[in-house]
């Protein structure tokens, strides 16, 4: 086996050493057969040749190929175009065609078809068409068409068309188009199009729509960010959507537990809401749409421990803008959607929950400072004995497959600390 390994090893040493010298125009036969560099039906002088059909017996190095190329190494020179099948396939110059390696395939130059590798396919400049691998593909100049591995997709430069990956997606230049991995999407430079991920994208600067199951981290952002866990960005124009959004500058829409930018609003408040729920919140965002997140607790309810967590998403607005009335300035208007978990004691993952829609009216007194107060829609479902007491009356209430439920209209009153 050692043997037989040396030899192959030899085999891979001459035929590079051959590999790099310079060959003129090529003569054309219709059938080469070929046992090892150097001895095959054109001799010494394989380099000189191109063929249409072509049989390496072991391993064969040619000018060019026209036609169909098998063997366990198959090289060419000059170009080739056709069909390759064999453990290695490659190619000095322009592949025209289809390769297919149980270990790997190589292109120095364009490549423009199709290569399928058990272990790798690497293409030193452009690639035009589709890359199979179970490790990986790895492009040095652009990429144009279909990169698919089963760990890992590398393009140097441009990447223009998809890339799926088992594990990860590497882009050092400008992406376009769909990257999917099963692991991450990574890009050194520009990014602009949808990258799908199993954990996380990673890019400088991104353009479209990236969605990872933990970690979307990009410098700027224009488009969406959707991740299980955080998106983290520097300057973003769009959207994030999120367990915890954070960003320097940000301009759009935030959607998360925790949404805190550098340039948005950082407010405390204190509220107080019909049947005696007593709240205070943390409330951040931007100035025209807020993220809040709340504890509750109503003391009026004396024999038993009740107490809420809640969330809610709303939108900011001066009142003279909303009502394009001048006489309004110093006052705002939001309105908000929320939903508080309503526990008994200990924690519980029972249904007992109470959405509310408000609709509030406020004044800023003084710098960080403002009262606000309005009606709220509210909507009771629960499947607790005793849950018709959190509202003081209702005017629809009813039972539903063993969840009871209640609707009523009432109020909230509060403040607002520290600013926008």
């Amino acid at each position: 086996m050692k043997r037989f390994l040396t030899f192959l090893l030899l085999i891979l040493f001459f035929s590079t050493v051959a590999y790099s010298q310079s060959s003129g125009e090529l003569e054309f036969r219709k059938v080469r057969v070929s046992l090892i560099p150097g001895l095959s039906t054109n001799g010494i002088d394989a380099a000189n040749y191109t063929a249409r059909y072509s049989l390496n017996l072991l391993g064969g190095y040619h000018g060019g190929l026209d036609g169909f190329e098998l063997g366990f190494i198959n090289m060419n020179h000059v170009y080739t175009r056709g069909f390759q099948v064999g453990a290695f396939n490659a190619s000095g110059g322009v592949m025209n065609g289809v390769n297919i390696a149980a270990l790997a395939n190589f292109s120095r130059r364009n490549m423009t078809g199709i290569q399928v590798a058990g272990l790798t396919n690497i293409t030193e400049m452009s690639l035009q068409g589709i890359q199979v691998a179970s490790i990986v593909n790895s492009g040095y100049g652009s990429v144009r068409g279909v990169q698919v591995a089963g760990i890992g997709n590398i393009a140097r430069q441009d990447l223009q068309g998809f890339q799926f990956a088992g594990i990860f997606n590497a882009s050092v230049d400008d992406s376009q188009g769909f990257q999917f991995a099963g692991f991450g999407n990574f890009n050194i430079d520009r990014q602009q199009g949808f990258a799908f991920a199993g954990i996380t994208n990673l890019s400088r600067d991104m353009q479209g729509f990236a969605f990872a199951g933990a970690l979307n981290a990009t410098r700027n952002l224009q488009g969406f960010q959707v991740s299980g866990l955080a998106n983290i960005a520097y300057r973003v124009r769009g959207m994030q959507v999120g367990l915890i959004n954070l960003a320097h500058d940000f301009d759009g829409i935030p959607i998360g537990l925790i949404s805190y930018y550098n340039n948005g609003r950082h407010n405390l408040d204190v509220w107080m809401s019909d049947g005696g729920f007593q709240n205070i919140g943390l409330k951040l965002g931007t100035r025209a749409v807020y993220n809040m997140v709340s504890l509750g607790y109503n003391p009026f309810l004396q024999d038993r421990d009740v107490w809420t967590l809640g969330w809610t998403i709303g939108t900011y607005k001066p009142l003279d803008e909303a009502w394009e009335n001048p006489r309004y300035e110093g006052f705002f208007r939001m309105r908000d959607l929320s939903i508080q978990n309503v526990q008994e004691g200990s924690f519980s993952t029972r249904l007992n929950s109470i959405y509310s829609y408000r609709y509030l009216i406020g004044r800023d007194l003084l710098n960080g400072f403002g009262i606000y107060a309005g009606p709220s829609f509210n909507l009771l479902l629960s499947r607790e004995a005793r849950s018709n007491e959190y509202a003081w009356y209702s005017i629809l209430r009813g039972e539903r497959r063993g969840s009871d439920f209640a609707f009523w209209v009432g109020f909230s009153a509060g403040f607002q600390f520290f600013g926008h």
